[in-house]
Formats: C-alpha cells, structure tokens, sequence
C-alpha cells in the first residue's frame, strides 16, 4: 500500500529528510572528489563517472568510491 507524505508519521517524515540528507551529502562529496582527483587515480574516464554519480543517486556514489576510486 503507497502512503502519501502527509499520512508519515513526523518520525517517518524526519528519517526521509535524513536519508536524502545522506544521499545529497554524499553525492556532492564523490562529485567533488571526482572533479578534484587525478585522471590516473580513477577506473574509467571521469567523464563515464559524473553522470553516474549525478544520476543514479546512493548507488552510482557508492559505486564511484568503492569500485572507482583507485587506492
């Protein structure tokens, strides 16, 4: 069954804010690591990597960290 945003409880409603917080936190840190990392650093080509990480949301950030993201 779908629930509209006003049936959420105010718990359920503050933990969708937090976990788009992450989402979003974590988007722009893997974006900013990208654009700010060595070419010889990254698996593939950055430019393969940003619409990944802009469009697939948690998955494509995650992605880019623990598959991308030579150490």
């Amino acid at each position: 069954m779908r629930e509209s945003w006003d049936e959420l409880s105010t718990d359920q409603k503050a933990l969708v804010g937090v976990l788009v917080a992450i989402d979003s936190a974590g988007k722009a840190w893997a974006l900013r690591d990208l654009a700010r990392s060595d070419a010889r650093r990254i698996r593939g080509p950055k430019w393969l990597w940003t619409p990944m990480i802009a469009t697939v949301n948690t998955a494509g950030w995650l992605a880019y960290f623990m598959v991308g993201k030579k150490r």
